[in-house]
């Protein structure tokens, strides 16, 4: 069976292979004045992201400029939109909010059903020029407005928010004055430098837009089981927001290349032009069929699951989901079943040369019970081994411990280094699996649990097992060598696909993460193709060695230089009532001085010149009355103008009103990109003081006396901080 095997694994390896090349993006275009370019758009990209343009900063007053310009020079209605924005989350600490400016420009519709809105942020973090994030998204927005017909049926609006960086910011503001009425929004972001680009997040009840994505995107990348699993975790972007508000839509990100994220060398240079053309292309169709659809019937859908397979966007309703998953764990058991009968040595790579099948009706059921059983306790130790390698290479090479999404810029040796790793295990324990049709049953199982507890999530296990399932049961029946290796490869081949891209695609979010993903899908991938490995007893020695030598070849290659620098968290903050002040860096281990000068722990302090070019704002005390138990105080805050942030910290914690936002219980605000005097009511109990810390913040550390920059280092939030504490 050996040749008839390779053949079946070398068509599974092609299959995973057309899957890959399948979800890539596609190359850029310089195409015709009606298609989208990335080349064009990478034109804007250069401009937007010439360097970090935080709100409130001259640089993004800049680059906002421009952005009204560009729309304007192409007819559309364009209009600056101020309001303060509040983050729209629950949070413990200091409250990001401020004076925010979107851009709205829109298009008309002849006969509208609602409103289409292509949206984006324009700001960037400080650390870096937001080439992906979101230049990416905002020249997007640019190119489509070009690209799209003038006639349409909706009204379209491009989008541009401020804030979204600090907290959503800009996005809260636009939505407290949004009219009403039906909207679609399609939001672009990045996480990375490069990749595909993923729907990764869908409003409810979105089961028309899915498919009208589905049928009309041309590179449509998106998967139910990855929304489910992001809903999991703390990433927020605007579309928070605009689904909070009611509104339809679907939420859309490349993640790859994540040692860029948030950095210097997030520029239009590193920036990759496949995923920005995907990123337009999407966009452009998307947008021009809403435009001219009935955005009214889109909500009269339900859920669906959806998922990327060669050629497609596979979607059926949600409520098939647990009967799918209940198919595949009946046609498990009834492979186990099958097991209490003659065995088949040509189906066992494992049984030994001569020796006769079992007796009828002798196969040994509990063996294959303990299969199945080493199968789940597989599973749990490479999920366990992705999700420590990120500490491993820390530990190997501590300077990876500051890299911001947990992965190195160079991951790919690593990222083989863990499929290997995983290879290993599995082959380590074939000769417990037998001949590895037990393991359908703990791949079903797990299925179920994700349909139950995770909706959206199962689809990857509960096909993948199906089919190895009918492929063990055919494959049982047929007569020859090459029948059945047909039979185990066509059951292994959802496997492939569904489990094997997606342990590939969960190296894009990074290591620390996606390490643990990839490292589990993988094994289970491996487990449902296990019927046609043949092996030697120490084959597993292989790909082990080649685990150790492909870590040790990632130390090597990924050294940090100039174009590749370290990582590292550097803030100044300086009291301007003792003129003292101090550096701070990220760290483990810190005491009292990292909540005196930073407010939060996580901080080592160092001492560092004072820098009088810095000041604090001026605080006035306007008003200050007591009645029923409670003292009220109307506050001023005036900034010195020479700062983006000013703010104030209180404690206790007090209700406060800020700029006419009532921020209940809060322990303070930072108020982005003031326009003059905040305007503050504080109210505590009566006959109580308040201490309060006022703030400015801004982001150039080449005021600091001393500083000098070190090309080799990239330095991720810079900040200072000058502060004075007073009571009242």
């Amino acid at each position: 069976m050996t040749r008839n095997a390779l053949s079946g694994l070398f068509a599974l390896g092609l299959l995973l292979a057309v899957t890959l090349l399948d979800l890539a993006p596609p190359g850029p275009s310089d195409a015709p004045p009606g298609a989208f370019s990335a080349v064009r758009a990478h034109e804007h990209l250069k401009v937007i992201a010439r360097a970090p343009h935080p709100t409130g900063t001259p640089e993004h007053t800049r680059v906002r400029d421009h952005l009204v310009a560009e729309l304007r020079s192409l007819g559309l209605d364009v209009r600056v939109q101020e309001g303060v924005g509040v983050l729209p989350l629950s949070y413990d600490g200091v409250v990001p909010m401020g004076r925010m400016r979107n851009i709205v420009a829109t298009l008309p519709g002849t006969a509208p059903t609602g409103r289409v809105v292509l949206a984006a942020h324009y700001d960037s973090v400080a650390a870096g020029p937001g080439a992906s994030d979101d230049g990416a998204g905002v020249a997007t927005v640019l190119e489509v407005a070009r690209a799209l017909p003038r006639k349409a049926r909706n009204d379209v609006v491009f989008l541009l928010t401020d804030g979204e960086e600090p907290g959503l910011l800009g996005a809260e503001a636009f939505a407290r004055r949004d009219p009403g009425g039906t909207v679609v929004v399609l939001n672009n972001e990045a996480r990375g430098s490069r990749g595909t680009v993923q729907m990764f997040r869908a409003s409810p009840g979105s089961g028309p837009l899915i498919s009208l994505y589905g049928s009309t995107a041309p590179h449509p990348s998106a998967d139910s089981a990855f929304a489910s699993m992001m809903g999991l975790l703390p990433n927020n972007t605007d579309f928070h927001v605009f689904d909070r508000a009611g509104w339809m839509g679907l939420d859309s990100a490349y993640t790859g290349g994540g040692a860029y994220y948030h950095s210097p060398l997030d520029d239009a240079a590193h920036l990759d032009l496949g995923s920005l053309q995907q990123m337009g292309d999407n966009s452009l169709a998307l947008t021009r069929a809403l435009a001219g659809t009935d955005l009214g019937a889109l909500r009269s859908g339900g859920e669906l699951v959806y998922f990327t397979v060669p050629g497609m966007l596979v979607r059926y309703p949600a409520w098939l989901e647990v009967p799918v998953a209940a198919a595949a764990l009946a046609l498990a058991c009834a492979l186990f079943w099958t097991l209490r009968r003659r065995n088949t040595p040509a189906l066992d790579p494992t049984w030994p040369a001569g020796r006769p099948p079992s007796p009828a009706g002798r196969s040994s059921l509990p063996r294959a019970l303990g299969s199945a059983g080493v199968a789940l306790l597989l599973v749990v130790v490479t999920a366990a081994a992705g999700y420590a390698l990120w500490p491993l290479l820390t530990l190997l090479r501590p300077e990876y411990g500051e890299m911001l999404t947990g992965d190195p810029y160079r991951p790919w040796p690593y990222q083989a280094a863990l499929l290997s790793f995983t290879t290993a295990l599995v082959l380590a324990a074939r000769r417990f699996l037998g001949s590895g049709a037990p393991a359908v049953l703990p791949v079903a199982l797990i299925g179920i649990g994700f349909a139950a507890f995770l909706p959206g999530g199962s689809h990857p296990l509960t096909w993948s097992a199906l089919f190895a399932a009918g492929g063990w049961l055919v494959a049982r029946r047929v007569r020859g060598d090459g029948w059945r290796v047909v039979a185990l490869t066509l059951g292994a081949a959802p496997a492939v696909v569904l489990l094997g891209g997606t342990a590939l695609a969960s190296f894009d979010v990074g290591l620390k993460i996606g390490g643990l993903f990839a490292a589990s899908y993988w094994a289970l991938m491996l487990l449902l193709v296990l019927p046609l490995i043949e092996m030697t007893r120490w084959a597993w020695l292989v790909p082990l060695v080649a685990a150790v030598g492909l870590v040790a070849a990632g130390l090597v290659v990924d050294r940090f230089d100039a174009a590749y620098p370290r990582q590292r968290w550097l803030v100044y903050a300086m009291d301007a009532g003792t003129g003292q002040a101090v550096w701070g860096r990220r760290s483990q281990e810190t005491t009292g001085e990292s909540v005196r000068w930073f407010g939060e722990k996580g901080w080592a302090a160092e001492p560092a010149p004072p820098a009088n070019s810095l000041g604090a704002p001026a605080l006035a005390v306007v008003k200050d009355v007591t009645s029923g138990g409670r003292r009220t105080l109307t506050l001023r805050l005036t900034p010195t103008g020479r700062a983006p942030v000013a703010g104030l910290s209180v404690t206790p914690r007090a209700a406060l009103t800020v700029d006419g936002r009532d921020l209940r219980a809060a322990s303070g605000f930072a108020y982005h990109a003031p326009s003059g005097p905040i305007d503050i009511t504080l109210a505590v109990r009566a006959g109580a003081q308040a201490r309060i810390r006022i703030f400015e913040r801004a982001y150039d550390l080449s005021v600091v006396p001393g500083y000098r920059r070190d090309p080799r280092i990239a330095v991720m939030g810079p900040m200072t901080t000058v502060f004075r504490e007073v009571t009242v």
